[in-house]
C-alpha cells in the first residue's frame, strides 16, 4: 500500500501562523477531503503535500516547517484551483505532451468528451480562449488519464456545469488509487470522502468515515469546547473577585507574587475569550430584515414574451421563442450546460442586451438586486462603511445586514483587505440580500464559498421574501433552495419545468445517484 503522511507541518506567512503541528495520512485507497473556512490555508496545505511549498521554499512562499513521508514510488497529478498561467498560450495537445506526454493524449480526448469538451473541435485553438470550464475539464481529464497513484484536487467542481459535475463524481469514485481534494460541492463530498480533515484556527481536525461522520464528530467536538469555554468563564469571574482581594494585600506589600500570578491568569484567559468567543454548534441562525409584504405581493413582477436574441454578425439565434413570467414569492433555478447562454440571458433579462425579438416587461416600481461574486468591493474600507454607502442606510441598519452574515462588531469595523475571502463574500451577500429587493438574481453565488458561507447563503435565501432566481452548478445547494420551478437552457431556448432536478438532469445527458 501506497502512503502519503504528513508529520507536524507548520507554515507561516509573514508574521500569520497559518497552521501549527498538521499531521495527516492518507493511503491509495481512500479519498481525503480537506475542509475549512476560506483562508484556513486549504490550498496551502495542498501545495505543500504537492512540494510546491517546502521548507526549502523562496522566502515569498512563507516558512513551513515540518516532514513528508511517501511510502514506495509514488505518481501523482495536481489539479489546481485556477487553469495555470504559464499554460494558456499552449494548444491542447502541447499542454498534454507537457503536463502528461504524448502518450495519453487519446486518452484525454476520449475522457474530456464524456465530461462535456469536445476537444477534437479546438485542437489548433490556444488554451486562453477556452472558458474556465473548459480549461478545468482539460486539466481533469490528462490528470485522469495519466493513471496516477494519487489525485490532488483543489475545487475540481468549479467552473463546470451541474451535468459535468455528476459524470467527474462517478470518475472520481471509479478512479483506482488515492484521493486527496478539497471541496465545497455537497454532492461531491457525500459521494466521495471517506476521511474528511478539517483545518481550523491553525489545527486540524481528522474524521474517518464520510461526511456525515465527519459533522457527527465535530459536534462532539464543539460540545466539549463549550464545555470548556464554560468552565473558563466561571474562572474569569473568580479571579476578578479575588484579584480585588489579592490587589489590596499586594498593595500593602503582602502576597505580591501570588497577584501577579493571578492578574496574568485573568489576563490570558480574557483575552482568549475575547478572540474566540463561545464555539457555536448551531447552523446559522440569522434574520433577513423585511418588509410584511414585497410590493407586488402575489403578483405579477415580469414578463418575457416570444423573447429571442443573438449576437452582432451571427446568423444564429442563441436562443428565441422565450415565454416566460415571474412571480413575487418564487424561487426559480436556471438550468443549462456550460455555454447553453446563461449568462446572456440574464443580461437580457435586466436589460444590459436587448432582446433581438420579444419583449420583457418589468410591473412598475419592481426592485431588483443582482449578485455577481467578482462585484468589485472599495480597498481599504470597513464593511460597515461600505453597506452604509451602498444601501445608503443608517449604521444601525448596516450592523444588522452584516450581522445577518455572520459579521460580529470586530469584523464589521475590520478593513476589507484583512478579511478572509469567505467574509469579503458574506459582505457582498448583505449588500443584496440587504437591499430587501422584489427581485434577487443570485449568478453562480456557490463558487469558491466554505462551509461556513454556503449554509449563510442557503439560510438567507430561505427566511428572504425576495423572488429569487438562482444560478449555480451545485447539486446539493440547489435541492436545499427547493426551487417553486426550474428554467431549463435547452434546444435554444428557455422553459419552465416542474419536475425533479436528477429527471431535468438526465434529460440533459447526466444523471445522479440519489441514493448514495
Amino acid at each position: 500500500m501506497k502512503t502519503i503522511a504528513l508529520k507536524n507541518i507548520a507554515y507561516e506567512y509573514g508574521d500569520r501562523k497559518i497552521f501549527t503541528s498538521v499531521s495527516l495520512k492518507c493511503n491509495d485507497n481512500e479519498r481525503l477531503c480537506i475542509l475549512g473556512e476560506n483562508g484556513a490555508g486549504k490550498s496551502t496545505l495542498l501545495k505543500i503535500i504537492v512540494g510546491q511549498i517546502s521548507s526549502d521554499s523562496e522566502s515569498d512562499l512563507g516558512t513551513m516547517s515540518g516532514t513528508i513521508e511517501k511510502t514506495g514510488h509514488i505518481r501523482s497529478m495536481y489539479v489546481q484551483q485556477e487553469f495555470p498561467q504559464d499554460m494558456m498560450h499552449l494548444t491542447i495537445d502541447q499542454y498534454i505532451e507537457k503536463i502528461a506526454g504524448v502518450t495519453v493524449t487519446k486518452k484525454v480526448y476520449s475522457i474530456s468528451k464524456e465530461l462535456g469538451f469536445d476537444l477534437d473541435r479546438h485542437k489548433e485553438d490556444l488554451c486562453k480562449s477556452f472558458s474556465g470550464g473548459q480549461q478545468k475539464i482539460l486539466a481533469l481529464s490528462t490528470a485522469f488519464a495519466s493513471a496516477p497513484d494519487f489525485l490532488l484536487l483543489d475545487e475540481p467542481e468549479n467552473h463546470i456545469d451541474i451535468v459535468s459535475r455528476v459524470v467527474l463524481i462517478r470518475m472520481l469514485n471509479e478512479f483506482r488509487g488515492g484521493i486527496i481534494f478539497i471541496s465545497h460541492d455537497r454532492l461531491l463530498i457525500d459521494s466521495l470522502a471517506t476521511k474528511v480533515a478539517e483545518l481550523a484556527r491553525g489545527e486540524i481536525h481528522v474524521s474517518e468515515g464520510t461526511y456525515d461522520d465527519y459533522i457527527e464528530d465535530k459536534m462532539a467536538r464543539i460540545g466539549g469546547m463549550q464545555r470548556a469555554f464554560d468552565t473558563e468563564t466561571k474562572r474569569i469571574k473568580q479571579l476578578e473577585n479575588s484579584v480585588v482581594i489579592a490587589r489590596q494585600k499586594a498593595i500593602r506589600g503582602k502576597e505580591i507574587s501570588a497577584y501577579q500570578k493571578m492578574k496574568a491568569e485573568l489576563e490570558t484567559l480574557k483575552k482568549a475569550h475575547k478572540e474566540t468567543g463561545r464555539p457555536d454548534d448551531k447552523k446559522t441562525a440569522i434574520k433577513i430584515g423585511q418588509g410584511d409584504t414585497g410590493l407586488h405581493g402575489g403578483k405579477l413582477l415580469c414578463r418575457v414574451k416570444d423573447g429571442a436574441f443573438r449576437y452582432e454578425g451571427e446568423k444564429r439565434d442563441l436562443f428565441r421563442d422565450i415565454n416566460l413570467e415571474v412571480r413575487s414569492g418564487s424561487h426559480i433555478s436556471l438550468l443549462g450546460r456550460n455555454g447553453a447562454g446563461k449568462s446572456s440571458f440574464l443580461k437580457c433579462l435586466t436589460g444590459e442586451h436587448d432582446f433581438t425579438q420579444g419583449l420583457v416587461t418589468w410591473a412598475d416600481g419592481v426592485k431588483w438586486a443582482y449578485f455577481d461574486q467578482h462585484m468589485k468591493i472599495e480597498a481599504g474600507a470597513k464593511p460597515v462603511d461600505i453597506v452604509m454607502k451602498e444601501l445608503n442606510c443608517f449604521e444601525v441598519e448596516a450592523r444588522a445586514a452584516l450581522g445577518a452574515m455572520r459579521f460580529d462588531l470586530k469584523k464589521m469595523n475590520t478593513p476589507i483587505e484583512s478579511l478572509s475571502g469567505g467574509e469579503r463574500m458574506r459582505l457582498r451577500f448583505a449588500l443584496v440580500f440587504g437591499a430587501k429587493p422584489d427581485f434577487l438574481i443570485l449568478d453562480e453565488p456557490t463558487n469558491h464559498i466554505d462551509e461556513v458561507t454556503w449554509e449563510v447563503l442557503l439560510f438567507a435565501c430561505k427566511q428572504s421574501k425576495s423572488t429569487i432566481l438562482l444560478v449555480s452548478h451545485d447539486y446539493e445547494f440547489i435541492q436545499e433552495f427547493n426551487p417553486s420551478v426550474f428554467w431549463m437552457i435547452q434546444d435554444q431556448t428557455v422553459v419552465p419545468r416542474y419536475k425533479e432536478l436528477a429527471e431535468l438532469l438526465e434529460e440533459m445527458g447526466g444523471g445522479v445517484n440519489t441514493e448514495a
